[in-house]
């Protein structure tokens, strides 16, 4: 179960985040991440590496909002760009199989809600590569 790490990876940013806009003393209520679909994270394992690693920190209780983005490219034929069904990989267009995977390998940290509004977070903390 690769979640725990992964989990592990965006509770430092989270953390990381909070302490940089020093607001380790107010209460966070939610944690928002990006996951592409490549990534293959079953959000439910991320939910309880969640639960179970912000435990007597200052993230313990906040929610963890995950949204999964889906496999998108451009087709270096045709140029065209959209997203992919699950499991294929061929230009939706002109069929080529040339097609350059733009989205879908996503993962980080997009925002952080706490007591008095929204922080944007502003670095991935690596782990979209």
């Amino acid at each position: 179960m690769h979640e725990f790490s992964i989990c592990q990876v965006l509770l430092d940013g989270v953390l990381a985040e909070l302490g940089k806009n020093n607001l380790t003393n107010q209460k966070l209520i939610k944690t928002r991440v990006v996951a592409g679909e490549l990534r293959q994270i079953v959000p439910d394992y991320l939910q309880q590496a969640y639960e179970v690693l912000t435990k007597d920190t200052v993230a313990e209780g906040s929610k963890l909002e995950i949204q999964i983005r889906a496999v998108g490219g451009t087709c270096m034929d045709c140029r065209w760009d959209g997203d992919l069904p699950k499991g294929e990989f061929r230009c939706q267009s002109c069929g080529s199989g040339k097609v350059d995977i733009t989205r879908g390998r996503e993962l980080y940290l997009e925002s952080l809600e706490v007591e008095d509004g929204v922080i944007k977070t502003t670095s991935r903390n690596g782990a979209d590569k």
